[in-house]
């Protein structure tokens, strides 16, 4: 039995999958692949100055003299090029207006407006296109439209960005609330750790929204192994605390595998991991933890 005052110990009982000990005590290092890309810059060095003390002749400095004019003229006439194509609205990125119109109508909960904008900004190049496909990706996310939202998620030329619509995607589906809709967000989560790179962020967030969903459904098992997923690979992870929260949450339910030792153990890893520390909105269990503990502890 484990005592309110007691350190937890750092082993974590891992019963899945079944080919695995469970008195491993430790756990494997995350086997992540970041891959990183170099800026490239250039340097531009002083041109030398003619240091010649020989006094050029007149037809050197002559030319020496149209050339310099040449290029000044040159330059003129490109400025004054540049100047000509300039119009009337020239510099205002098109993407713009529609998006901020689209975020507007957002603000009065009038999304078929919304979407229409956001659909008009990311028709036209410009620095808003991606953040439009997000908007939309949610509100497809929302309304179920899981195909019309994929599609948007293809459509993101940046890898970072295109995972983390894919996630926003996901999320939405997941929001709507009722059973179609969140198995639909399953498959879209089930993508984000099967078929796109590891990423330090998105990666370990898709296992902990996956176990949630899992256990909102009692499905307590499958939930287990993205928990135990994310608590072995994400250690740097934020939820990686209240992974040990909804493991407890598991052991302490009624299904053939409750243990209660199991579930103070878990109860006293996320203790341990949140003390001292500010956690934020929806991760902070710290009151309710100890108070399940403490019920447990009554049990004789």
């Amino acid at each position: 039995m484990f005592s309110q005052g007691s350190v937890p110990s750092q082993e974590i009982f891992l019963p899945f999958p079944e080919s695995q000990k469970t008195e491993d005590s430790g756990l494997e290092q995350p086997t992540q692949t970041v891959s990183s890309q170099p800026s490239t810059t250039s340097t531009l060095g002083k041109e030398s100055q003619d240091t010649t003390s020989a006094a050029p002749s007149s037809d050197l400095s002559s030319n020496s003299g149209s050339v310099k004019e040449s290029a000044v003229a040159s330059t003129q006439k490109q400025k004054n090029g540049k100047n000509k194509k300039k119009g009337k609205g020239e510099g205002v990125d098109p993407t713009e207006p529609p998006y901020q119109r689209g975020k507007a109508f957002l603000t009065r909960n009038q999304k078929k407006n919304a979407e229409t904008e956001f659909s008009d900004s990311y028709s036209k190049e410009g620095e808003k296109s991606s953040p439009s496909r997000v908007e939309n990706t949610n509100l497809f996310g929302l309304d179920s439209k899981d195909k019309e939202g994929s599609s948007l998620v293809d459509k993101q030329e940046d890898p970072d960005l295109k995972i983390k619509t894919q996630f926003e995607l996901a999320r939405s589906l997941d929001r709507v609330g009722n059973p179609e809709s969140e198995e639909k967000a399953y498959k879209e989560y089930l993508k984000l750790v099967t078929q796109f790179p590891v990423h330090s962020e998105i990666t370990p967030r898709a296992h902990y929204a996956i176990a949630v969903l899992l256990f909102r459904k009692k499905e307590y098992r499958p939930s287990l192994h993205h928990l135990v997923k994310l608590i072995k690979d994400f250690k740097e992870s934020k939820e990686r605390s209240s992974a040990y929260y909804y493991a407890g949450r598991i052991y302490e339910s009624a299904w053939p595998e409750r243990d209660l030792e199991k579930a103070k153990k878990y109860y006293d890893l996320y203790l341990a991991a949140t003390e001292g520390k500010v956690i934020s909105p929806g991760y902070d269990f710290r009151k309710e933890v100890r108070e399940r503990r403490n019920l447990i502890e009554s049990f004789p």
